[in-house]
């Protein structure tokens, strides 16, 4: 962050990449397609094919007579064009999934066959019809047997129809897998974005003037009376500065290290409150080298003190829990403040909607995070997401909780 970058609440989103008229993709399957990027598309076969019936004709000599039959190739080429959306559709509409890979081939193969037979019935009337005044002879020797006709000219082309159905198809598909992966670039991106804004406003939280002035004074005091306490109080905060700029293009982080940073926030915290802060840790061994979104517990432990501890004239008590229950991590934040008000809801802060949409951009509906009332009294933050390990933690030591054994209450690791 650079000096004179302004804080602010409003929520950070990523701006699209712009893309040019020959690489949007949005053209062929957006709702509303570009049809002049379609045309231009089918006008090249269908110039092609112009070129080489006027050459085969004029190698032959017979180009006088047969014309009319090469200007023809231009718009049977161009009846793919209204046909095209309808394939694209198709394409997003049956995808070629592992799971579904058999009945999305066949029923391609039914709507390929179809199209074919539309294509080349449609246009052997329209043959027909140009027929009747080049070649009246001709058209009254074809209607006499009308049926040989019509199967042997369909049967003829149904291949060429399917192969150029194929093609399509396969541009639909990759178009389409473009799509998908710009949309999770995208995704990604306003991921990152809202990453860094929490982060920001985390740093903001930290050295806001008001928390700042709290701190200082609790220094200012402990230099006359425990310099050394002081000291330590000024490098945590040093400590904490240093991880959260250190992890501004993180993610996700292993609990273990999101465990560190919560602590080097809660000594300063218990500063302000000298001996009315209690702090007390339960956390299996299991979950430690867990995959968490960074930063994840700060807003909770802030929005505990703020409700819990900070209106209560005793002694406050901060609780963080975590278990491992089959394919869930389970983390818990508890308070013995008031609680909510019965019938009531605690609103949302800025902690609490950015957690909240950080987890649900992360894990979709494969998330939880929950505040309610504790039968002992208090309130308790429980947020449950997919136990998904990493392996940069895997046989490390259990961590070490940096807070002084006279001020902490670490609990027993519990089991599931």
């Amino acid at each position: 962050m650079t000096p004179g970058t302004p804080l602010t609440d409003r929520p950070a989103v990523a701006e699209p990449e712009r893309s040019t008229w020959w690489d949007d993709e949005r053209a062929f399957v957006g709702s509303r397609p570009t049809w002049s990027l379609i045309l231009l598309a089918w006008l090249i076969p269908a110039s092609v094919g112009l070129l080489q019936m006027v050459a085969a004709n004029l190698l032959r000599g017979t180009l006088g007579a047969e014309w009319p039959w090469a200007l023809l190739q231009v718009p049977r080429w161009l009846t793919w064009v209204p046909l095209t959306p309808i394939v694209f559709y198709a394409a997003e509409r049956f995808p070629f999934q592992r799971h579904r890979l058999a009945r999305s081939a066949w029923t391609h193969l039914g709507i390929a066959l179809l199209i074919a037979v539309v294509i080349e019935v449609l246009w052997l009337q329209i043959s027909f019809v140009i027929q009747g005044y080049l070649e009246p002879e001709a058209l009254a020797r074809m209607q006499s047997n009308r049926a040989e006709v019509y199967s042997v000219a369909v049967l003829s082309r149904l291949l060429g129809d399917a192969f150029i159905y194929a093609a399509v198809l396969g541009v639909a598909t990759t178009l389409g897998y473009h799509r998908r992966l710009r949309e999770r670039e995208l995704g990604a991106a306003q991921l990152e974005a809202q990453l860094a804004l929490a982060q920001v406003q985390a740093l903001k939280m930290q050295v806001h003037p008001h928390f700042l002035f709290n701190t200082l004074h609790a220094v200012t005091v402990l230099i006359r009376e425990d310099p050394a306490a002081a000291t330590r109080i000024v490098t945590r905060l040093g400590d904490l500065l240093r991880l959260t700029l250190s992890r501004a293009t993180t993610a996700q982080v292993s609990f273990r290290r999101e465990l560190e940073i919560l602590t080097l926030y809660l000594e300063i915290e218990r500063t302000r409150f000298h001996d009315r802060l209690e702090i007390a840790y339960e956390v299996h061994p299991t979950t430690l080298g867990a995959l968490v979104p960074d930063l994840i517990l700060q807003p909770l432990v802030e929005n505990a003190i703020r409700h819990g501890v900070s209106p209560n004239a005793g002694t406050g008590r901060i609780e963080v829990r975590s278990r491992h229950h089959g394919d869930w991590l389970c983390v818990e934040i508890r308070d013995n403040g008031a609680g909510l008000a019965h019938g009531q809801v605690r609103p949302d802060g800025i902690g609490l909607t950015t957690t909240r949409a950080r987890l649900e951009r992360l894990y979709g509906d494969r998330q939880e995070l929950t505040l309610a009332n504790l039968p002992e009294g208090g309130c308790v933050a429980r947020i449950r997401i997919p136990f998904q390990l990493t392996t940069e933690d895997r046989g490390e030591p259990a961590v070490r909780l940096p807070l002084p054994a006279t001020s902490a209450t670490p609990l027993a690791a519990a089991g599931d």
